[in-house]
């Protein structure tokens, strides 16, 4: 159970002796989502979200110089980070998107294709519009030419979105897959992001064998090691 305040414990229940993992991960979901709104939502809520976004991207520094130092690094391709566009109670990962498009990263946005798997488009921040995604629940997603399911795999960095991530790195997402989906291929860097209060502890979260585990996760707190640190 959460309370109003969005400081109570949303995992609390998550073992609940012969409850599927699929009905356990639809409880959190809904006490995570209720969480975000009682802590996010509204004025208070916005500036606290803003607040936290500038925490996020001073965390995120050494992130930003690692980008920094593979674009110098890079001969000729690019150097491509996939970011994602937040909802509106999700932590903000724009202001770090634009640091690392500014390092030299081309960022890649996640868009709907009506099916089981998300293509991208490359963002530029002065030519991209973001429009309501036909997916529902999807948020906004950018316009542009799109690059196809694959892209992710030539990605040097993923940002991931989650509702939640335990310390043995496991991660909660919306519930759709596309990004267990995605991810499952890739072999890059994965970084979760997240409100402080949604790190739990290790083995908080069900995982079930198409759950893909993530090695780090960044808050307004900090970047945090989770696992094993592989992501295996």
């Amino acid at each position: 159970m959460v309370d109003d305040s969005g400081t109570g414990d949303p995992a609390h229940g998550a073992e609940s002796g012969e409850d599927a993992p699929q009905e356990v991960k639809r409880r959190l979901r809904r006490a995570l989502r209720g969480a975000r709104r009682a802590r996010y939502a509204g004025d208070a809520g916005a500036r606290r979200r803003e607040e936290e976004a500038s925490r996020i991207l001073a965390a995120a520094s050494g992130i930003v110089a690692d980008v920094a130092e593979e674009v110098a690094r890079a001969d000729r391709d690019p150097v491509l980070v996939a970011c994602f566009r937040p909802l509106p109670t999700e932590a903000d990962v724009m202001p770090l998107a634009r640091a690392l498009a500014e390092a030299g990263a081309g960022i890649l946005f996640p868009v709907a294709t009506g099916g089981e798997e998300l293509d991208w488009v490359l963002w530029d921040e002065d030519e991209t519009a973001f429009a309501p995604s036909p997916a529902d629940g999807f948020g906004a997603e950018p316009t542009g030419d799109r690059l196809g399911a694959g892209a992710l795999a030539t990605t040097h960095l993923v940002l991931a979105p989650a509702l939640a991530v335990d310390r043995s790195g496991t991660r909660l997402g919306h519930g759709g897959g596309y990004y267990d989906r995605a991810l499952a291929p890739a072999r890059v860097r994965v970084v979760a992001v997240v409100h402080p209060t949604e790190v739990l502890a290790a083995g908080a979260l069900p995982r079930e064998g198409f759950d893909r585990p993530v090695a780090e996760v960044l808050t307004a707190e900090g970047l945090e090691r989770v696992g094993d640190g592989t992501g295996a």
